[in-house]
């Protein structure tokens, strides 16, 4: 997503505010970032298609205003809700299903540490 509103951002600088709206970016990410990686099996949600899914809240303060769930690209949520990779959920309700998130933070922590003294 990020990419596509630097895309979209960039565009609009040089072309002016209405040089690609929100939708197109999302596009251009999805279905056109596929394409141009000669994949035929992603870059949608269809029957056959590999897919990675993304979904966030966007009832709070961050897309309050927002009219198209196409402007995710411009002021959404920051913190997935949910993630699905290849169909099995690795995040629900915004935490890592598959992983010890405090394990993971305490040896990242004494990497860091370690690091620093070394």
């Amino acid at each position: 997503v990020l990419e596509a509103r630097q895309a979209m951002l960039l565009q609009r600088v040089s072309q002016g505010a209405d040089a690609m709206s929100a939708r197109e970016a999302l596009e251009i990410a999805t279905r056109g970032g596929a394409e141009v990686l000669g994949r035929s099996d992603c870059g949608q949600i269809a029957v056959g298609k590999r897919a990675d899914i993304a979904i966030w809240d966007a009832r709070g303060l961050e897309s309050a205003g927002s009219w198209d769930p196409a402007a995710l690209v411009l002021a959404g949520p920051r913190r997935v809700r949910d993630l699905f990779v290849e169909g099995r959920q690795v995040v629900r309700d915004s935490q890592l299903t598959s992983m010890e998130l405090p394990g993971i933070v305490a040896q990242q922590n004494r990497l860091a540490r370690a690091l620093a003294e070394g």
